[in-house]
């Protein structure tokens, strides 16, 4: 339908706790990217002043409509997904790795590695890449993906202060 000019990307409803003085926890519902929405959460274990922290999360979502507007037509797919995190941010480069172990939105099993560094201007800079057991019938290159992204905040456009950002990210697939 090439009617629709406007779509709904992101609209999330997000509850904070702390449950220890080192204990976190989040819980969301809503539509999270362009095509899942859905609920889940994520408990935190993160220690004051240190450089790492451990999480478990758990999600429920389902494929959305291509229009991406509020419409009662969501996809047949749903899943349900979770993974254990590990980050840690570096002291002196301040740069912040982060693997995460579990299960993906095409029930594939395997491993995410990031790293990223946010910079004093709010510009965030990462790359990625994924080893999981999906084959290359699938996706692509198979258990194998990569790519990497930058966020940058759009107060530098503005003379007020804003929280929004705008971001790019490449994800190459190739087949030979």
């Amino acid at each position: 339908n090439t009617k629709n000019k406007v779509a709904l990307t992101r609209m999330q409803l997000n509850y904070f706790n702390k449950i220890t003085p080192n204990i976190y926890s989040k819980l969301s519902l809503g539509i999270f990217e362009e095509m899942f929405g859905g609920y889940g959460g994520e408990v935190l274990y993160r220690p004051f002043k240190s450089n790492f922290a451990l999480g478990v999360e758990a999600w429920h979502v389902y494929q959305r409509d291509y229009r991406m507007l509020f419409d009662r037509y969501w996809r047949r797919y749903e899943t349900k997904t979770g993974h254990i995190n590990l980050y840690f941010k570096e002291p002196r480069s301040q740069i912040l790795f982060s693997l995460k172990g579990g299960r993906f939105l095409a029930e594939d099993s395997g491993i995410n590695f990031d790293f990223s560094r946010r910079f004093k201007s709010g510009l965030r800079i990462g790359a990625f890449f994924s080893l999981t057991d999906i084959s290359e019938y699938e996706f692509g290159e198979g258990s194998f993906d990569k790519g990497f992204y930058f966020n940058m905040p759009l107060e530098i456009f503005f003379q007020s202060y804003s929280k929004a950002v705008t971001g790019y990210g490449l994800r190459p697939i190739t087949r030979d």
